[in-house]
């Protein structure tokens, strides 16, 4: 069994007073990290954090969500987020490869369970998208993988939803060609994770289990018509996944809710 602290777009600016919607990003994201180390009922194995860990796409965001985030008291991964700037997060995140700026897609294992996370980054935002290069990589490393269970990670929604705001403008565009490579090994994959829509959501597609977190930063309504603007709502929150070999459950939470005692 496996417990994982499913976080996502943090939406650090570059100085602690930054606001993004009226929103203090910072303090928001302060507030979480000292729940989990001090108030948090349960103790996860590791945190997942599935993209947007900035807003501006620069280093001085990048250090300061490092500064904030490294106070956590358990092992983190992130994934890149449409936000993020990959040579910023790589130069402060000591789990992220060295290797290659232009994306960050690594895997991990921990306790037998095969983490593999894809930079989902798209060239038409908010959009996403998988390069071809990346379903190569994918493809080896999951023909490579002894493990029983494996965990995806991704920023973007690699799903279609039926709310015209999403499916428009916040998939993955090639969302097919990543579940062509994914489905042949659906009997090990657990779940995909992911974040970037900023509320808590659960797709069953092509046989794999798919999962989204509410934003620590808040939570979104999107209208059905993509040219609308969307409602911003606080508060934010976070998801607990716990992992077996036979099941995966999960719980959503929100932060206002968790530490104001409601």
């Amino acid at each position: 069994m496996i417990r994982i602290l499913h976080v996502t777009d943090t939406h650090i600016g570059p100085t602690p007073d930054y606001e993004l919607y009226s929103y203090n990003t910072y303090q928001q994201t302060q507030r979480f990290v000292d729940y989990v180390n001090h108030h948090m009922a349960f103790q996860p194995d590791l945190i997942l954090h599935t993209g947007d860990v900035c807003y501006n796409p620069d280093s001085l965001s990048a250090k300061l969500a490092y500064e904030v985030l490294s106070q956590l008291k358990y092992p983190l991964y992130v994934a890149r987020g449409n936000h993020d700037d990959p040579q910023a997060l790589c130069d402060y995140f000591p789990n992220l490869p060295h290797e290659n700026k232009h994306r960050i897609d690594y895997d991990f294992i921990h306790d037998d369970y095969h983490f593999i996370v894809l930079d989902s980054f798209g060239h038409v935002q908010p959009a996403g998208e998988i390069e071809p290069e990346q379903l190569i990589w994918l493809q080896k490393k999951l023909e490579q993988s002894n493990s029983a269970s494996i965990v995806i990670v991704v920023h973007h929604l690699p799903v279609w939803t039926g709310n015209g705001w999403l499916d428009a403008r916040m998939r993955i565009i090639n969302g097919d060609e990543l579940f062509d490579v994914l489905q042949p090994y659906q009997s090990r994959i657990r779940v995909l994770l992911f974040g970037h829509i900023h509320v808590p959501s659960t797709h069953w597609y092509r046989g794999i289990l798919c999962s989204s977190a509410p934003a620590v930063f808040s939570q979104f309504i999107f209208p059905d018509d993509p040219q609308e603007r969307f409602t911003v709502t606080s508060p934010g929150g976070f998801s607990f996944v716990t992992i077996t070999t036979n099941q995966v459950s999960i719980l959503h939470h929100q932060l206002g809710d968790i530490l104001d005692g409601d």
